[in-house]
């Protein structure tokens, strides 16, 4: 019997010619490859994830454009501000004699060695979007409220824009003090529905014709409230929408962090100071405020300066340059914010008492006591009453405060919801039915600054500055011994309520979405706001559209993106501006080292 022997060398014969062929083969197989390789990239950026560059500021500082970084001066702290696009900005250029106002002390910073007029600005932060989830047409996958999201610009189909997804198919939003509030299009009244879906199709009209001219007429429905009987209805029906944690953890703007206190205490700068004219146990003249004050009664602690006195805390942003020290006396207008977040690490000493922490929102006060047992409770009052006596709204237990065991606390009020967290948990909340916004008392408290947003600017300016002040937050404590490090307060973002007259077109009024103007989104439908609300031109500003979006006929509203315009879901910053060593004299003025600390994950 013969066998084959499948590891017999080749012939002579046999073996020039195998060699001959393998060159051949060998570039073939590596075109192939090469072809494969790019088919392959093509898919993966269609399909499944596509890079961009973040261009303008109006997602800061959640997302960075152009801009610079600096170290206040002051305080110390680090932060961006925002550089011009010119493409897409009314505003003039920054350069070296402006000032970047210190979010956290306030301090004005000039001059500024990032600048227009230097072109060494720090590039956009370049973000991975998860394109996938939003092809795969599932609603479990698909866009999500909160979602930070990339899609086509609706004036002309090929920008590329980024906001935060607030507004999704059949639901009636509208904006009030800075809060998101809808409702189902399905529990509306017959006639409510009918009247928005008449200015819906009148919003259509005005479309078509904004570059031919309006009558004066048409350019008037737009100068006057919705309907009285549908504002009525929608009062009782919009419920407000609480941000998720993931997105509400990114939303948190800097107030005062007491690790950074100014070197010089001027006019409008924040600090922590003890209630009490004298004798008092708070010691706040160092980073790690202390209170020694075992078997002495309650002492209170408050955060004054520019935050309480000259000015309640306000939605200002450091990044836009423009926007000069936040005083009602100047431009842009700030509203007043009494969202709040104290937050701290817990170091006690000795002592059986307890630590309450007050923030206080219009009229009500909320006080969170920990006690040194571990008994912890929340109280709810009037803005001016004592708690004590008071029974309280929630109660818990968390482990004993002892010596030795620090404990990280952070209390918040955002979103008509107050949370008290101990070491990264919640141990006491507000339910709905404990505290929930009155949406008809909010309106009517605000009807002044809606009203003053139809006439001008000068008259909204000042309707805004008689809103009431929010009180600065509070600490007070009793029989104990202790130290708060890291004690820092933050604001929650501000979504402008009202837009200036100026920034919008004459038939556009104060803005889609707005207090007085809600939007009613029909199907496939979503409504987009920036992070940096006061710079962000979007859902609320949108008054022109693309021949591709009136194509489509009434299927198209302005302030609304159809959903075969997004694009994907924003997740990664996977290269942010670099590193300008100050040693390096090309790299300080063009940054080219990978910041890898700032490489970050998209809330």
């Amino acid at each position: 019997m013969t066998t084959t022997n499948p590891t017999k060398a080749a012939t002579p014969q046999t073996a020039p010619a195998a060699s001959a062929h393998a060159p051949r083969e060998g570039v073939k197989d590596t075109v192939e490859s090469i072809i494969v390789a790019f088919i392959m990239a093509f898919v993966f950026r269609a399909f499944v994830v596509e890079a961009f560059v973040i261009p303008t500021g109006s997602m800061a500082p959640t997302l960075l454009g152009k801009h610079g970084t600096l170290t206040c001066s002051d305080c110390g702290y680090e932060f961006d501000y925002g550089l011009t696009d010119q493409s897409q900005s009314r505003q003039g250029t920054v350069d070296a004699g402006d000032e970047a106002i210190c979010p956290n002390c306030r301090h004005a910073n000039s001059p500024l060695s990032v600048n227009d007029t230097k072109n060494n600005a720090e590039s956009g932060d370049r973000i991975l979007v998860l394109k996938w989830p939003y092809e795969l047409g599932s609603e479990r996958l698909g866009p999500q409220r909160w979602d930070v999201t990339v899609f086509k610009d609706p004036a002309d189909g090929t920008t590329n824009f980024i906001k935060r997804l607030v507004g999704v198919p059949n639901e009636v939003l509208m904006i009030v003090d800075g809060d998101v509030y809808t409702a189902p299009l399905a529990v509306l009244s017959e006639p409510t529905r009918k009247t928005l879906a008449h200015y819906r199709a009148v919003k259509h009209r005005l479309l078509w014709d904004e570059r031919s001219g309006l009558g004066p007429g048409d350019r008037d429905l737009f100068k006057q409230p919705v309907d009285a009987a549908v504002l009525a209805e929608l009062e009782g029906k919009l419920a407000i929408r609480r941000k998720s944690d993931e997105a509400q953890a990114e939303l948190w703007s800097i107030v005062y962090d007491h690790d950074y206190p100014p070197q010089d205490r001027d006019d409008g700068q924040p600090y922590w100071a003890p209630l009490a004219r004298s004798g008092s146990a708070w010691n706040a003249e160092s980073r790690r405020v202390s209170f020694d004050g075992v078997g002495k009664p309650a002492d209170g602690l408050t955060l004054l300066g520019d935050l309480s006195r000259s000015a309640p805390i306000v939605d200002f942003y450091s990044y836009n340059v423009d926007a000069q020290r936040p005083a009602f006396d100047r431009t842009p207008i700030h509203y007043p914010v009494s969202d709040l977040r104290l937050a701290f690490v817990l170091v006690p000493r000795s002592g059986g008492g307890a630590l309450t922490l007050k923030l206080t929102k219009g009229s009500v006060a909320f006080w969170a006591r920990i006690g040194s047992d571990g008994h912890v409770s929340l109280t709810r009052t009037a803005s001016g009453e004592d708690p004590r006596g008071a029974a309280p709204l929630l109660t818990s237990r968390v482990d004993p405060m002892a010596p030795g065991r620090n404990r990280a606390v952070a209390f918040e009020n955002v979103d008509y919801r107050v949370r008290l967290s101990i070491d990264g948990r919640v141990v006491l909340e507000t339910a709905p039915d404990q505290y929930a916004p009155d949406l008809r008392s909010l309106r009517a408290d605000w009807r002044a600054v809606r009203e003053a947003a139809y006439r001008s600017q000068p008259e909204l300016r000042e309707a805004v500055r008689a809103r009431p002040r929010a009180e600065a937050p509070r600490i007070y404590a009793e029989d104990t011994s202790l130290e708060l490090w890291h004690l820092a307060v933050h604001r929650d973002v501000y979504y402008t309520p009202v837009i200036r007259p100026h920034e919008v077109s004459e038939w556009c009024a104060v803005g889609w979405g707005v207090d007085g103007n809600p939007i009613a989104l029909g199907e496939g439908e979503f409504f987009m706001l920036g992070d940096n609300s006061p710079q962000s031109k979007d859902s609320r500003l949108w008054d022109h559209a693309g021949e591709h979006m009136k194509a489509r006929g009434e299927d198209f509203q302005l302030g609304s993106v159809p959903r075969d315009q997004l694009i994907g879901r924003a997740f990664f910053v996977y290269w942010p501006s670099g590193l300008r060593p100050e040693w390096l004299p090309f790299v300080k003025e063009f940054g080219i080292i990978p910041n890898v600390g700032r490489m970050r994950w998209i809330r």
